[in-house]
């Protein structure tokens, strides 16, 4: 069977990328729980509340880049600058180097709004156009009701389980046309 990526994949944040509401539950600033290579996979707020992003996330985004998929959040947060902080604060080794989660991120769209509606912004950033239609796109969710962007010819990536996010075997699933 021929794995067959997306052009574009994009995140949820909240309880996709890491366990909690960043607008509700954390409180910046955040102290970065250093790894001994200078990766950073736990943040500590002021209220002394540690986030860890979950475990899978890193494999996805290397292999998501690997393969040239763009990668793009579509977050309904309140607080897009406590987001843009966890994911600046959170570091991962790719390519023999350790960088920030915000930069795996090809675009970024924030607020009260629908995921098409993010998706189709973080499309016209990246791509100068708004035409989802004639891309292959993906949303990594733990929202079921976000699973009207199907409607739109996205694919919906049911995050069902929130204590473990998305999972590789999940990811070797979507990617095999199994879901």
């Amino acid at each position: 069977m021929t794995v067959v990526y997306p052009d574009v994949a994009a995140f949820d944040l909240d309880y996709t990328v890491w366990p909690c509401y960043c607008d509700t539950h954390l409180y910046p600033p955040f102290k970065p729980v250093e790894n001994p290579n200078g990766e950073v996979y736990e943040l500590i707020d002021s209220m002394g509340y540690s986030v860890k992003f979950f475990k899978d996330i890193p494999l996805l985004f290397r292999d998501l880049k690997d393969n040239g998929v763009k990668i793009v959040a579509a977050s309904r947060t309140w607080a897009p600058e406590i987001a843009q902080e966890l994911l600046k604060g959170f570091r991962i080794e790719y390519d023999g180097k350790v960088q920030s989660m915000y930069d795996f991120f090809d675009a970024a769209a924030w607020g009260d709004r629908s995921k098409v509606g993010h998706i189709t912004e973080n499309v016209k950033q990246i791509y100068n156009h708004d035409n989802i239609k004639n891309l292959k796109i993906c949303l990594f969710d733990d929202e079921s009701r976000n699973k009207d962007v199907e409607r739109h010819g996205i694919k919906f990536v049911y995050i069902r389980n929130t204590e473990t996010g998305p999972t590789w075997k999940l990811y070797q699933d979507y990617l095999n046309g199994k879901i």
